[in-house]
């Protein structure tokens, strides 16, 4: 796969939903190799594809942020300390 091409691919996507014929007209290359590399891209989640009654078009798959990589921060240094000693009895206290 060609980088520039991909990346040109990528940003008319981007833009809005489009055809294998559309994309190949744009980008000046056969529909049989746009539709593979629409395919490859398809497979690792860069693009999404809708199926019409008529055609078939892509759009490219925006990442919805990065909530689930964020690390909590740790406080170093912080102690707790129990204000009252623990009570002998062991009965569970119904909470409902």
């Amino acid at each position: 796969m060609k980088i520039e091409l991909i990346e040109k691919l990528v940003k008319l996507l981007s833009e809005e939903p489009k055809s294998i014929k559309e994309l190949s007209e744009e980008l000046n290359i056969g529909w049989k190799t746009c539709k593979r590399y629409l395919k490859s891209l398809k497979n690792i989640g860069v693009v999404i594809e809708i199926k019409t009654k008529k055609e078939r078009l892509f759009m490219y798959n925006r990442p919805r942020g990065a909530k689930l990589l964020t690390v909590p921060k740790i406080r170093v240094g912080t102690t707790f300390e129990l204000t009252e000693p623990p009570s002998k009895t062991y009965e569970v206290e119904d909470l409902t």
